[in-house]
């Protein structure tokens, strides 16, 4: 089935979607990252634990759905401790997935984020890339800040790719419906 004709339905995850979120989360870790970091790594990963609780009630966190299917998980948050001293939105917690990955899914949330993000005033986004969530943001046209180790709980370190993005006029006009 093509990307413009899946039946994706996306909205604001609730607290209640909390333990399907995190088997979401596990699954798309375990199979989608495996061939970018090692199995032991990725389960220490998935043991400092992927859902941000926040987001979902700040209500900035959304949910791809298809026939009442969860296929894929993503948000954003305001960040105001930029090193450049401005106020940016970070991307968040995007899986997707596996029996649905590369149909657009991630794209779309992405996208859904960077709109409602851009309706609440924020025109600069960045993100924390996972080595295999890099090619969905360069094609969205995030661009490589620097590569760098973020520490888990547990003292090992997982490598990750700082990623940033302005939109564009026409993306802010497309977020804005208009």
């Amino acid at each position: 089935m093509s990307e413009a004709a899946l039946p994706i339905r996306i909205r604001r995850a609730r607290p209640d979607d909390a333990r399907a979120i995190e088997l979401l989360h596990r699954a798309s870790v375990r199979e989608l990252a495996v061939g970018y970091y090692a199995p032991a790594l990725l389960e220490r990963f998935l043991a400092a634990g992927t859902l941000d609780r926040e987001l979902i009630d700040a209500g900035t966190y959304f949910l791809a759905e298809i026939a009442g299917l969860l296929v894929g998980s993503g948000g954003w948050m305001a960040v105001e401790d930029c090193p450049d001293g401005g106020v940016r939105a970070r991307i968040r917690s995007v899986f997707v997935h596996p029996d649905w990955a590369r149909r657009g899914i991630g794209r779309r949330l992405v996208l859904h984020a960077e709109s409602d993000g851009a309706r609440a005033g924020f025109t600069r986004f960045e993100l924390e890339a996972s080595l295999s969530g890099v090619p969905l943001y360069r094609h969205l046209g995030y661009r490589a800040v620097r590569s760098y180790g973020l520490t888990l709980p547990d003292g090992t370190t997982l490598p990750v790719i700082r990623m940033e993005k302005e939109l564009t006029f026409t993306a802010l006009l497309d977020a804005w419906g208009t």
